[in-house]
């Protein structure tokens, strides 16, 4: 079960580093999901945002949210621009980019 979890949020980091390469910078993106512009992203938005288009179940979008936002239940540009650097890394691409 946890490497299957494991498996599924590398699956996923990996599909927001595409996206992001795709979307512009990682501010971009961000700017994207933050739907009320308050410099945060909700659960709420994120699992608007990654639910809009049918690819992700509302289940894996929490789930994922719930790594990247950490105890305080938000999600920073600072934090996502770590994510999507980590995400990077892992990857193989661009190890040493935040955008």
């Amino acid at each position: 079960m946890k490497l299957k979890l494991s498996t599924a949020t590398i699956g996923l980091f990996a599909a927001s580093a595409f996206a992001v390469a795709h979307a512009g910078s990682a501010a971009d993106y961000f700017n994207k999901i933050d739907a009320d512009a308050s410099g945060m992203i909700t659960q709420a938005e994120y699992v608007a945002y990654k639910t809009a288009d049918g690819k992700y179940s509302a289940e894996k979008a929490t789930e994922k949210f719930a790594k990247l936002a950490g105890d305080d239940g938000e999600l920073s540009l600072a934090e996502f621009e770590g994510a999507m650097k980590k995400a990077k890394s892992k990857d193989g691409k661009k190890k040493d980019r935040t955008t």
